[in-house]
């Protein structure tokens, strides 16, 4: 305590010089609506630029989240625009899907089974068999999950079959990978009466419990029938170029446990 009695008898001189100039100046102010003006000008200038800087940083900051709201909000209006003409149950099965975005942390083409590895895992409700999505088509299935992280199966694995069909036709087949061209896929089962086009549009076809239907997937290539066939062999080139992906969406069935008691049921009986 003396100390400070000290320091402020030394120092009592500066402080009277501090405190004089503090009430000049805001007698200044006070009685002078020029420098009055000037000064609330000034003031309210710092305060806006502040707050406005506070703003940015708070935007930025919700960024991420908006752009991730947004992200799926553009896949659900995508699937919804794609199935104009579809029977109006197509919107009701939308609210059965959930659609959350997640960063491709690895990712490989290059084998004859490829994974991807997200930045999802349980901690994010991530389940074994959700599916992964783009705006541009199907991209996996979810086969392991921690709490943090989940590993899926490309389509790019020549042990996956994706339930698909031609739009234009409404045919439906198995899309399946043959190891080789990462933007080629083929699609089988799909009988020679069919009337298939070159750039006929291929879709999820909606049987699965993973995807929801009329997902794009990509067009009709080249169609082969080979001799004493009755189905044709037509390749498909994909919408999306899977070895440039950074993002996708997981896609959640909400029915799916309860369709898959039905399943079960049916197969005992």
């Amino acid at each position: 305590m003396r100390n400070f009695i000290n320091f402020f008898i030394e120092k009592i001189d500066k402080i009277v010089f501090l405190v004089l100039i503090i009430i000049s100046f805001s007698f200044i102010i006070n009685r002078n609506f020029f420098q009055n003006s000037k000064f609330n000008f000034f003031t309210n200038n710092i305060i806006s630029s502040v707050n406005n800087q506070t703003k940015q940083i708070n935007n930025y900051l919700n960024l991420k989240g908006d752009n991730k709201r947004l992200k799926s909000e553009n896949l659900a209006l995508k699937i919804q625009l794609n199935s104009i003409g579809i029977p109006s149950n197509t919107a009701y099965k939308l609210k059965n899907y959930n659609y959350d975005v997640a960063e491709i942390i690895s990712n490989s083409i290059k084998h004859s089974r490829n994974y991807l590895i997200i930045n999802k895992g349980s901690n994010d409700s991530v389940k074994l068999d959700d599916g992964l999505v783009t705006n541009n088509g199907i991209i996996g299935i979810i086969n392991k999950v921690s709490p943090k992280y989940s590993t899926a199966i490309s389509i790019l694995n020549i042990d996956i079959k994706i339930n698909s069909k031609i739009k234009r036709t409404n045919h439906f087949g198995s899309l399946q990978w043959n190891g080789e061209n990462h933007k080629i896929m083929t699609l089988f089962d799909i009988p020679k009466s069919a009337d298939i086009k070159i750039n006929d549009s291929v879709v999820s076809g909606g049987m699965s419990l993973i995807f929801q239907k009329d997902i794009p997937i990509g067009k009709v290539k080249n169609i082969e029938l080979k001799e004493d066939s009755n189905y044709y062999v037509i390749d498909v080139e994909l919408f999306e170029d899977l070895s440039s992906l950074s993002s996708v969406y997981i896609t959640s069935n909400y029915d799916k446990n309860e369709l898959e008691t039905l399943k079960i049921d049916n197969e005992i009986n």
